[in-house]
């Protein structure tokens, strides 16, 4: 059995909030790796890099955080309406 570790969004599409430990694990080390790009681009290239150079590096350590989340979403990622969110569209 799957173990889940994020609660699925209410309304839209996506993971909503963690949890577990792990979910809550797995969005400490996004907002981490995220918040080290301007020092890591500019250890590595020895200076600060341009907007567009930074937005890649953090899409880049966003990926794997959104695959993860993606799989470890109770119910999956589809999009819903909310609390009236039925499988018939038809409905009044």
């Amino acid at each position: 059995m799957t173990e889940y570790w994020f609660k699925p969004k209410q309304r839209g599409i996506g993971a909503g909030v963690p949890i577990s430990w792990k979910g809550w694990a797995l969005f400490g080390g996004l907002v981490l790796a995220i918040l080290s790009v301007p020092a890591l681009i500019t250890l590595y290239l020895g200076y600060e890099g341009s907007v567009p150079l930074r937005l890649v590096a953090v899409l880049i350590v966003s990926i794997p955080f959104i695959l993860v989340a993606w799989k470890k979403t109770e119910g999956g990622w589809h999009w819903r309406r909310g609390e009236e969110d039925t499988d018939d569209e038809h409905s009044v």
